[in-house]
């Protein structure tokens, strides 16, 4: 099957489509919109295609050239990304507003240390503590064209963090951030089904229901095609959940939401039961046995629940130890590659200044070419700032003379009979 069979259809993200893919997408396409309307495949690979950089050799030729200086950007900085654009595969975008010059040095440094990811710049309400931990977590996932998007404002601080942890492990290009209709344990659910998926997992949609939300999550580990969550505008209830078994039964293919044509074909006609039937099932189901069975079965699924938290917030309090660890680490390295800036720009200035004042101490110098000795002109021209490459080029007094002439409005010397 096509990696892009799933992505023919229309998708509909409702409110949970993130708009930091809108703004890379902007940067990485020439200002050309990018269609929120694809399916998470093949934005990515839209997105990845567009992004592809290669750096010219003496062997063979570049493919496609740094994006042009933003407004936002200074001169050092532009220079900055160029510099290490040279050592990555993918485009850099520039600085925009609202990122601190900080975190436009780490974001450098991560590319320079994944050189294949698509990094989303610093982004509200993202502060540079949540940020840098962003940034820890582009350099451990080592897959390609991977986008870990920014904290959103429905995620907690934990929240985030906690979808940083499975953006270090899953090899998932894309992890959504926490849904706009999701509870804080519906979006757990996800995350701990996401950290062994291929494929993104959609968020849990505005009527979607808790069952089908969490057969859908599991499900999605198995399936090759990204599955659409529940979509009131094209299907019932009824109809998705028949289209989540179509999905169990046929996992390289993808479904679109109301496509009743496809679940027949891979289903069958639907075959109505008789109501006497419906109504002997609906009597079984609400017997004591059977609740008896269903209360046994929750009891120790929340026990299970219950251990897997356990282990699961020790886990997490281990990985944040260790993210805040590298993250003061990171600041130390980044503040310290700063004052080397900062020093060596102050070097050039004052070296630069040095030569000016040198030259403007200079006072006009009279020479007769005839009376001048080879050795001493050859001396007060290199003392003038002639270079000395030609100064040595000269074989005599009148060759010196040439060379001078060149230098004319830099060395003050007039020439006398």
């Amino acid at each position: 099957m096509s990696e892009d069979q799933d992505e023919i259809f229309t998708y509909n993200y409702g409110d949970d489509f993130p708009a930091a893919l809108l703004a890379i997408g902007q940067a990485l396409l020439g200002g050309r919109p990018l269609n929120s309307n694809f399916g998470p495949q093949q934005i990515m690979k839209m997105l990845s295609t567009a992004a592809v950089y290669r750096a010219a050799t003496p062997r063979r030729p570049g493919k496609g050239k740094p994006l042009p200086q933003s407004d936002q950007e200074k001169e050092m900085e532009h220079e900055a990304r160029v510099s290490a654009q040279k050592a990555c595969q993918r485009l850099i975008v520039p600085k925009p507003k609202g990122e601190t010059p900080d975190a436009f040095i780490r974001r450098l440094d991560a590319h320079r240390q994944a050189p294949e990811a698509l990094v989303i710049p610093m982004t509200a309400p993202e502060d540079e503590m949540l940020f840098a931990k962003r940034m820890v977590a582009v350099k451990a996932n080592e897959n390609p064209d991977v986008i870990i998007l920014p904290k959103s404002s429905r995620e907690t601080d934990a929240e985030f963090e906690e979808r940083l942890d499975v953006c270090k492990k899953t090899p998932c290009p894309l992890v959504f951030m926490r849904g706009a209709h999701e509870s804080g344990a519906q979006f757990k659910t996800r995350m701990s089904n996401q950290i062994k998926c291929k494929r993104p997992i959609l968020p849990k949609s505005a009527q979607e229901p808790e069952k089908g939300f969490a057969d859908r999550c599991k499900q999605q580990t198995q399936c090759e095609q990204v599955i659409h969550n529940f979509d009131p505008e094209r299907e019932d209830e009824h109809t998705y959940f028949r289209r989540l078994q179509v999905h169990r039964e046929k996992t390289g293919l993808g479904f679109e939401p109301g496509d009743k044509q496809a679940l027949t074909k891979w289903l069958g006609e639907e075959k109505e039961k008789p109501v006497a039937a419906k109504a002997a099932e609906k009597t079984e189901e609400e017997g004591g046995a059977a609740i008896m069975k269903k209360a046994a079965q929750e009891t120790e699924a929340m026990k299970d629940k219950e251990a897997k938290l356990a282990m699961e917030l020790e886990e997490k309090a281990r990985l944040e130890k260790e993210a805040e660890a590298e993250a003061q680490a990171e600041e130390e390295r980044v503040a310290q590659r700063v004052t080397e800036m900062k020093q060596k720009a102050k070097e050039a200035q004052v070296a630069a200044e040095a030569e000016a004042a040198r030259k403007a101490s200079f006072g006009l110098e009279q020479i007769n070419i005839q009376s001048i000795g080879f050795m001493p002109l050859k001396k007060l021209l290199m003392e003038r700032g002639v270079p000395k490459e030609d100064v040595f080029g000269a074989a005599n007094k009148f060759a010196l003379q040439a060379v001078a002439k060149k230098w004319a409005a830099d060395i003050k010397i007039e020439w006398i009979e």
